[in-house]
């Protein structure tokens, strides 16, 4: 469930979170701003973020997790925007069936266009 913020809340835990977890890109160096990151999900357990560089234009995913105070950070290549990580963050798990059904329409297509 994404939590909303009001504009000072989500500042503080946008700084809190670049105090924690990552100050400046792995890639570049760059300082990471405020402006930089997105929080894609936030529980009473846990935060996912969006780092996202604008000198290098890498992305990074993090795990905060509340209770211990632990971070993991991971570099992602994606074609997907914030948004879209955000929408499909909390999605149901995508069941074998389905994923067969799709693999068998497929493949009675004459042509797939992507």
């Amino acid at each position: 469930m994404v939590k909303s913020f009001n504009k000072n809340n989500l500042d503080e835990k946008k700084q809190f979170f670049i105090d924690t977890i990552a100050k400046f890109c792995d890639k570049c160096g760059n300082p990471y701003s405020r402006s930089d990151l997105e929080i894609i999900q936030d529980t009473n357990i846990s935060s996912i973020i969006h780092f996202s560089c604008v000198n290098c234009k890498s992305n990074h995913i993090a795990t905060f997790f509340k209770p211990i105070g632990i971070s993991n950070r991971m570099p992602i290549n994606t074609d997907l925007n914030v948004e879209e990580i955000g929408k499909f963050s909390s999605m149901k798990e995508t069941s074998v069936e389905e994923i067969l059904d799709l693999y068998l329409y497929l493949k009675e297509q004459e042509k797939v266009v992507l």
